[in-house]
Parts: C-alpha cells; structure tokens; sequence
C-alpha cells in the first residue's frame, strides 16, 4: 500500500472543507475532479495550493479566501504539505483551520460581479 498524506479539501459545490487522505497525483486530480491541476500559491505554513488548472474556463462555484490569495480560485481547492524536495507531505493546516479562514464561496455571477465593482474604481 502506498503512503497517504492529510490534505483539505474545499469544495464550493457542497460548501464543505474536510479532511481527506492523498496517496499520489491521481488521488489530486480525483479530489479536484478534474485531469489537469496546478498550483495556486501556497499558505502561510507552506502547503501547496493545488487548483483545476482550467477551471476559469470550466467551473462555475468559487471559494474566495482574500488573506490566502488576492482573487477567487475556480472550483475544488487542495492544501496539501510539502517538502523542499517537492514531495507530498501532510497538509500544515486542517480542515478546521480552513474554516476559520476569512472566505466565502461564490457563483460565477457572483465573482464577476466583484470584478465589475472593481474595475469601476480602479479601471
């Protein structure tokens, strides 16, 4: 049996975060439900940031957590521990941390409305 790492998952389309068990990449893209992932920065602990890398194009919830990152991510959000190495390690936070985030989800609407706001004071 391979070796599992805790990570959070978010997820906009249940409203839920929740701690969930990651073995490899393929255990990434199923959380995430989708088949390419990237980065989306990393937390204050240092655990990556593991986003749909085309969920602009094709998800239509959000989670917007602004002390993370500055804009919403699009779709799943994965926290998950790593080392300098760049292997997966256990996440840093846990799903109750992610919680106490200042964040909310979102529609699609909802984001570009956010961003029509916006662009009316910073153009």
């Amino acid at each position: 049996m391979s070796q599992t790492n805790k990570g959070v998952l978010v997820d906009p389309y249940t409203k839920t975060i929740s701690n969930v068990q990651v073995g490899d990449f393929k255990d990434i893209q199923k959380h995430l439900q989708c088949s390419v992932f990237c980065s989306g920065g990393y937390d204050e602990g240092g655990d990556a940031i593991y986003v749909n890398d085309e969920g602009l194009y094709t998800e239509s919830m959000f989670w917007y957590a602004p002390d993370v990152y500055p804009d919403p991510y699009a779709g799943r959000v994965l926290f998950l521990g790593i080392d300098a190495g760049g292997n997966s390690k256990d996440a840093w936070l846990d799903a109750e941390d992610v919680a106490n985030f200042d964040a909310k989800f979102m529609t699609r609407e909802e984001v570009e409305g956010m961003y029509s706001q916006w662009s009316q004071y910073y153009g």
